[in-house]
């Protein structure tokens, strides 16, 4: 920090400070996101007759945050010969997936100060750049933008 100028040094100390609230904040906004899925899960698989349903929800939900294993990875290892128990888990995943694809942008958005839609983009341009780092970094990156540019330490844009 020494070899930093005034200018310099404060403005990576506000980036630094960001970046670590928006990053407490994502962690509160996916812990919200697994909620929500674990109740719509528990629901769901209680309504369809599935064994032990809050246990699962529960391992369910963990796993959702993994965009490879989530919801219909687990779910779908779960289909078997029993047609009317594969089309009711199928439901279930449905409806969890559209309100997920739905509240997702809407609950990061809002906590860190994007539009859902610019939310939504950038968590799908990161994710195909760099995978799971990127699904975080791209909207955490843009929302450090909006902030310095806010805060008047960049001009990229005016308010």
């Amino acid at each position: 920090l020494r070899q930093l100028s005034d200018r310099q040094r404060e403005m990576f100390l506000l980036i630094k400070e960001y970046v670590v609230g928006t990053l407490l904040v994502c962690i509160r906004s996916y812990a919200l996101i697994m909620s929500i899925t674990f109740i719509e899960l528990s629901v769901g698989l209680t309504v369809i007759g599935v064994k032990n349903p809050v246990p699962i929800a529960l391992l369910i939900s963990i796993f959702d945050i993994l965009p490879v294993l989530g919801t219909g990875g687990i779910i779908l290892e779960a289909l078997t010969r029993n047609f009317t128990l594969s089309f009711a888990l199928l439901a279930v995943y449905l409806f969890v997936t559209v309100v997920r694809n739905i509240l997702e942008p809407k609950i990061v958005g809002t906590q860190i100060g994007l539009h859902p839609i610019v939310t939504l983009s950038s968590m799908f341009v990161g994710t195909q750049l760099f995978g799971v780092i990127g699904l975080f970094g791209f909207p955490i990156g843009l929302s450090l933008l909006r902030y310095l540019n806010e805060k008047g330490m960049i001009h990229l844009f005016h308010n």
